[in-house]
């Protein structure tokens, strides 16, 4: 064998530690196949279909309850409309079209007077606080000794003026103290009220003022609902992933293990309370995560945690975006390729000849560039854009045509 050929064959032992193959199967059943946490990133990930897929299949593993956070209207009305087609399962979703949400239901008083307190000083009331809290505290103690503490109950009794309140904190044997500080603080009491109004509008989305449904993630668990999905959009974004953050922790001490599902999720900043405790929950076991983002570095605002045991990577709007995750997903392998190089022969006679020797040369590349995943050349035009998927079964990264991933072709995933 030439010295070229050697050269080319050990280039192509060397590039195999890259581990890329090509396969083909479709979403159904590549949803159905894998466990553990899945990241989806790229344009694609915006398919609503697609997500519903994802959706239908994690409900449909019932192991556990799967919470589903979505800043997508039409996800919700087809998971929706999914549910009233297939009629099996249980799944409850809220959203504008059925706000059936009760904010802080099932928490302590102490949870809930945080939230007044972050409000408070949402709307520029911090000089006020330590009044409204004194406030606040007494009204909870008065809503807590007939009924669960939660959003509604608290704003039904505060329809009623503050003599009533009070008058009625010593009909219920209370101290004295908390009818007098209801009674002294009136003017804190128009903020509470104020403050309530504001969280009312957090929650607008999802809930209906005095709705008592005795319904949220907590319940639903309870009841052992296959699904629970909320449309997470607000108008105070930070207040708002805060609660869920503490709807998670509640729910979590009585379930041993949720599945979250993240399409989209819209995060305050890199500091956000539920970015930052979700990815906690990830790394310690205690929930299966799900990402769905067009874009997950810009989504997560730079503190994502990728070490997702599942992947699919589409195509980004830009080559650079791709190779920029594809590099913190895949990481990079030394691809060599075999070089020329010309060498003037030994002789005692004059020639114009010069020997070529081949040899390897090395550089460091991306396990998927952006090319990878364009559209190809082929006999009848440019084929399809592929995508990347890794998942538990191997270290495999396999290249697979995005339309057939999305058309459910019902192929299984084999090496082609």
């Amino acid at each position: 064998m030439s010295n070229k050929g050697m050269i080319i064959r050990e280039c192509e032992h060397l590039n195999s530690a890259r581990r890329v193959l090509e396969g083909r199967i479709d979403c159904d059943m590549f949803f159905r196949s894998i466990c553990g946490d899945l990241l989806i990133t790229g344009m694609e990930a915006g398919n609503k279909e697609m997500v519903l897929s994802l959706v239908r299949a994690c409900m449909e593993k019932r192991d556990v309850s799967t919470i589903v956070l979505t800043s997508h209207q039409e996800l919700a009305a087809l998971i929706q409309q999914d549910q009233n087609r297939r009629k099996s399962g249980a799944v409850r979703v809220s959203w504008p079209a059925e706000k059936n949400y009760h904010p802080f239901y099932g928490m302590s008083a102490q949870q809930m007077l945080r939230f007044v307190c972050m409000t408070a000083e949402e709307m520029g009331y911090s000089s006020m606080a330590g009044q409204v809290m004194i406030y606040a505290a007494a009204v909870l103690n008065i809503v807590s000794t007939e009924y669960p503490v939660s959003l509604p109950a608290v704003v039904k009794l505060l329809e009623e003026d503050d003599d009533f309140i009070s008058e009625l904190a010593l009909q219920q044997g209370l101290s004295n103290v908390i009818a007098d500080n209801i009674r002294a603080n009136h003017e804190a009491g128009i903020v509470f009220r104020r403050l309530l109004e504001r969280l009312e509008e957090i929650f607008e989305n999802i809930y209906v003022t005095g709705s008592d449904t005795k319904y949220n993630l907590q319940s639903g668990c309870k009841e052992k609902l296959d699904g629970m999905v909320i449309y997470a959009s607000s108008g105070s974004q930070r207040i708002f992933n805060a609660y869920l953050k503490e709807e998670i922790f509640q729910t979590l001490k009585d379930v041993p293990k949720i599945r979250i599902l993240l399409d989209e999720m819209e995060f305050a900043d890199e500091n956000d309370e539920l970015m930052r405790y979700i990815m906690q929950l990830k790394r310690q076991g205690r929930i299966e995560l799900i990402v769905i983002s067009q874009n997950v570095k810009e989504s997560m605002k730079g503190n994502a945690d990728l070490d997702f045991a599942n992947v699919v990577l589409f195509q980004h709007g830009t080559p650079a975006a791709t190779e920029e995750i594809s590099k913190a997903l895949f990481g990079t392998y030394q691809y060599h390729k075999p070089m020329p190089n010309a060498v003037k022969p030994p002789a005692l006679l004059f020639t114009f000849q010069r020997a070529v020797n081949w040899q390897i040369q090395s550089e460091e590349r991306l396990r998927v560039r952006s090319e990878d995943l364009s559209a190809r050349p082929g006999i009848f035009g440019r084929q399809s854009d592929y995508l990347a998927v890794k998942t538990t079964a191997n270290n495999n990264i396999y290249f697979i045509h995005t339309a057939d991933f999305l058309k459910n072709t019902g192929y299984g995933l084999t090496v082609v």
